[in-house]
């Protein structure tokens, strides 16, 4: 087995091993949109290693649009009985035959350069999308449950962590913003069908640290280990002292979980930790730390601080408040350093050890 693939089995095992209230799975049919994503891959995979671990019986229906790229992502589970691969857009009505229990919506372009290229499918995949899979949850009496972001909160004077109820200005006409405005739409629309009785549940996820994302993808740390792959260096576009909040993605999904089966209807939980914060310079710093028999350079690309508008127009403080969904029992239990090196062990940067999961 290959270091990407143990970090994904480990992960699968932490996920499925965790405390929550997997008797309201049991039996039970999940939908999950968007199964392809780096992160909602881990939601399958998690769930299908509970099957394994204690015969749950959980059905898995995992919705992706690209048959080849969903047949090489789970391979390992075909002619499994609790899986099946739906192949469609999400942006089309959905129908399916038999029982649905949940529903959860991770279906959206994820790269940057996607979003910018295509920003029509950015907000389809998110509007649309959700109510689509809304329609479903209704029809189903279903519960759903939307990933939307803590982008939603746009831009917001001060330093303070970023509770549920504080928003802040976010342009709508600003094409930049297209990813940020669709899940706050999404959401209104939860806010909707939670009116006619659908339970809707949101979570607002900072950035989540995984394996499994494209090396192109555009994110800070994926950047910076493409990077790092390419020439043993970071660049940092800015001057590194905008702040933000990671996640490693099995307390991600794990806070997700917890946010479907324990979360109050109508309502958001950011997912986040307070103790995943570092400023761009601090990330940078301690993934180079982490990139076992390499020498990592740290520098600046002073041109892109005067032009690049995702430098200039940058946030400067993006974490959240962390409170509310700690009141359902769900904690982060992934150092920050950990995460790194796991995350950077799946690409090959983090020697051949790459630490325990779960903490």
């Amino acid at each position: 087995m290959g270091m990407a693939d143990r970090i994904i089995e480990e992960d699968a095992q932490t996920i499925a091993s965790a405390d929550m209230d997997w008797g309201k799975l049991r039996g039970k049919t999940v939908l999950i949109a968007g199964a392809n994503g780096y992160v909602p891959q881990y939601l399958v995979h998690g769930l299908l290693r509970r099957n394994d671990q204690r015969h749950d019986g959980i059905k898995v229906i995992a919705l992706c649009r690209n048959r080849e790229r969903a047949e090489m992502r789970f391979a390992r589970y075909r002619g499994r009985p609790d899986f099946e691969l739906l192949l469609q857009d999400v942006r089309m009505p959905v129908q399916i035959d038999g029982n649905v229990d949940y529903v959860i919506h991770g279906a959206s372009p994820a790269s940057q350069e996607e979003r910018h290229e295509n920003p029509l499918l950015t907000f389809e995949a998110n509007v649309e999308g959700s109510r689509n899979l809304l329609q479903l949850a209704w029809k189903k009496e279903a519960v759903f449950l939307l990933l939307s972001s803590i982008d939603i909160y746009g831009r917001i004077p001060g330093t303070g962590r970023l509770t549920e109820g504080r928003y802040g200005d976010l342009d709508p006409l600003n094409i930049r913003n297209v990813y940020s405005c669709a899940k706050r739409a999404a959401e209104t629309l939860c806010a909707c069908y939670s009116r006619r009785g659908v339970p809707c549940k949101i979570v607002r996820p900072a950035q989540i640290l995984a394996g499994g994302i494209g090396l192109a993808d555009g994110r800070l740390h994926i950047d910076f280990i493409s990077q790092m792959l390419k020439g043993d260096e970071i660049v940092l576009k800015g001057d590194g002292t905008p702040r933000r909040s990671f996640l490693y993605v099995t307390d991600a999904v794990t806070g997700m979980l917890t946010v479907l089966l324990r979360g109050k209807s109508g309502e958001a939980y950011n997912l986040c930790t307070e103790k995943g914060e570092a400023s761009v310079l601090e990330l940078a710093r301690l993934m180079a730390t982490q990139a076992e028999g390499r020498t990592i350079r740290i520098t600046y690309d002073m041109e892109s601080r005067r032009s690049d508008p995702a430098v200039t127009q940058v946030v400067s403080t993006v974490c959240g408040d962390s409170g509310k969904i700690r009141t359902l029992g769900w904690e982060a239990k992934v150092p920050l350093a950990l995460a790194c090196k796991r995350m950077m062990s799946y690409y090959g940067l983090g020697g051949g050890d790459s630490g325990k999961g779960n903490g």
